[in-house]
């Protein structure tokens, strides 16, 4: 029996990996999916196309909240946190769906109200990891308010004891689903860092340890795709000014954002998240993985849940061990085909999107009693 699930997001547009997660989520077979979104656009468009059916839910002053949580900004917000939960409700009722999936910090909060007031059974889905005392306390009391959690890994429960109600259930890719062109040797190890650049995700860092790697000698050159937003363009800059304190111009190239995977991830040697502020579940590490490109991860977070050392890839907390990493890849020659073997099987076993739907459509069985 297919599950009728309504789907809320945080934002009308692809922000990141939550937002491609939700659409993974969405095309689960067992699920006849609506999305719900605080206003037209992107991602009401994408659902379109795909034959997903959508309504709109005004957040009002909800739409500002922004990490950090502030007491000042969720009181200015409150008469519009009430109304968008009735507004919710009402939705529920005239669609007819069985319960309430939301994906972002903005719609676990309107959607955990919700269900405090009457609403349908609610499963909270956390993307992120709590890196402050009132974040932490917010995640608990997510946890409390709906019927269940779902996080993207274990880093993202801020507790040693994980409560029952909460769930690990990973992101997934679908393995195997392009293949990349091989890329003609030329010496050079050419490294990608593919996805948003914020500080956050570590792009400082990277540029130290690519200064340090030249210095020994290896030939190792950056390939940076992605963009900041609006917010983050000072952040850009700042990297753009350290590759030319660093004398780095000949060994970095900002190349822009690319939509498909094969622009994404084409011509790399390897992919480097030197993500040091700890990210819940990389995708670009599940996806590079998912293309045979060896990962070199920062030790935070959730990437410690996705490589295993020397075996699927690297873990690298400093310029020494990147360093040993790229010698290491350098090195792979004719283990090549076996450790893009073990990828793939790590994919499929770990990452696998049969797996996520598997999963998930285990809670809304549970959540529903059937």
């Amino acid at each position: 029996m297919a599950h009728n699930v309504a789907f809320l997001a945080p934002v009308p547009t692809f922000k990141g990996g939550a937002e491609r997660c939700l659409f993974d989520v969405m095309r689960n077979p067992d699920v006849t999916p609506l999305l719900i979104v605080p206003a037209a656009g992107p991602l009401s468009e994408q659902a379109a196309r795909e034959g997903i059916p959508f309504q709109v839910l005004d957040f009002g002053e909800v739409a500002a909240l922004r990490r950090p949580i502030r007491p000042a900004g969720v009181g200015a917000a409150a008469s519009d946190w009430l109304r968008a939960a009735h507004g919710l409700n009402a939705l529920v009722r005239e669609t007819g769906v069985d319960l309430v999936h939301s994906n972002g910090m903005k719609a676990h909060c309107i959607a955990a109200l919700a269900r405090r007031i009457g609403g349908a059974p609610t499963v909270v889905h956390l993307h992120d990891i709590a890196l402050r005392r009132t974040e932490r306390m917010v995640w608990k009391g997510l946890a409390r308010a709906a019927d269940r959690m779902i996080v993207v890994s274990r880093a993202c429960w801020p507790d040693q004891h994980l409560p029952d109600k909460v769930s690990v259930v990973f992101n997934a890719v679908e393995p195997g689903i392009t293949q990349l062109p091989p890329r003609t040797p030329d010496g050079r190890l050419v490294v990608g860092i593919c996805g948003r650049i914020h500080p956050f995700k570590g792009h400082h860092v990277a540029l130290e340890w690519l200064h340090a790697a030249r210095a020994a000698g290896l030939d190792v050159v950056f390939r940076i795709r992605g963009e900041a937003a609006a917010e983050d363009r000072n952040y850009q800059e700042g990297l753009q000014r350290t590759v030319m304190r660093l004398g780095l111009e000949d060994a970095v190239a900002f190349e822009g954002r690319f939509d498909s995977l094969p622009a994404i991830y084409g011509g790399l040697d390897a992919v480097l998240v030197p993500s040091d502020t700890p990210d819940p579940l990389p995708r670009s590490v599940m996806e590079a993985m998912g293309l045979g490109l060896p990962v070199v991860g920062f030790p935070a977070g959730g990437i410690v849940e996705m490589i295993d050392p020397g075996q699927t890839g690297w873990l690298a907390a400093d310029a020494q061990a990147f360093c040993a990493a790229a010698r290491a890849i350098a090195a792979l020659g004719p283990q090549l085909p076996a450790f893009r073997q073990r990828l793939a099987d790590t994919v499929s076993d770990r990452f696998g999107m049969q797996r996520m739907h598997r999963q998930i459509s285990g809670i809304y069985a549970g959540m529903l009693g059937r």
